[in-house]
């Protein structure tokens, strides 16, 4: 089991795979004050889950969300992986396409937990307008709250998603020629070619295809 800096957790063990995100498992937000008093949850602290705090898995069902609850939440490792090539000529006219897929692998999107946090001053996600706000509100975001004492924004499944994607890697143009132009030049290739055109994914950060490091530990962390 490894922490991270901003206390996100990687696991290893056996019957998972490797560098697992390890974290704690949600049910939404607690719409209503009575909801959140029918769950009776507290966190490490002692502090009672309201309404429009994050409904936490209660996974040893005693009440109160500690380590105790954690559980794998998603890997960065895919089912599948890989790349299609083609190409199609026609004379000395060339154009050669590249994809690159991943399918079944997951992202911790760290950038989205800092900008959804709605615990302090930064600049915040427009994501935020539809937090918690009155009794009742069926929502995904949770209330603001300052310093988020209850732990609205802990390592959870919230911020665990399908990093599945389907790329347009690499498009290139080119045309061959075997004819001298000049005397030092007897025939060539001229080319363009585009990268990244496109890509297919749910991904809601940048580029799927992310990594924080060359490190196996940071695969599909995306700071």
């Amino acid at each position: 089991l490894t922490t991270l800096s901003d206390d996100a957790q990687v696991i290893t063990r056996v019957g998972n795979n490797p560098y697992a995100f390890y974290g704690y498992k949600t049910k939404g937000v607690f719409a209503t004050t009575a909801e959140a008093e029918a769950a009776n949850l507290t966190n490490r602290s002692g502090l009672k889950y309201a309404a429009g705090d994050v409904h936490y898995v209660d996974v040893n069902n005693d009440g109160i969300i500690n380590d105790d609850d954690k559980q794998v939440i998603g890997s960065a490792t895919p089912d599948f992986y890989g790349s299609l090539f083609t190409r199609f000529e026609y004379r000395r006219f060339a154009l050669d396409f590249t994809f690159t897929y991943s399918r079944g692998n997951d992202i911790y999107n760290a950038v989205r937990r800092v900008t959804e946090s709605g615990s302090d001053f930064s600049n915040q996600s427009t994501s935020l307008a539809r937090r918690w706000s009155m009794e009742g509100q069926v929502t995904d975001i949770p209330r603001a709250s300052w310093a988020d004492e209850i732990g609205n924004n802990a390592f959870s499944d919230r911020w665990i998603e399908d990093g599945s994607y389907l790329k347009l890697s690499n498009v290139t143009f080119s045309y061959t020629w075997d004819k001298p132009l000049w005397s030092f030049i007897q025939g060539g290739t001229a080319f363009v070619t585009g990268q990244n055109l496109f890509t297919i994914s749910n991904y809601l950060g940048l580029d799927p295809e992310t990594s924080y490091s060359y490190s196996s530990l940071t695969q599909g962390i995306d700071f």
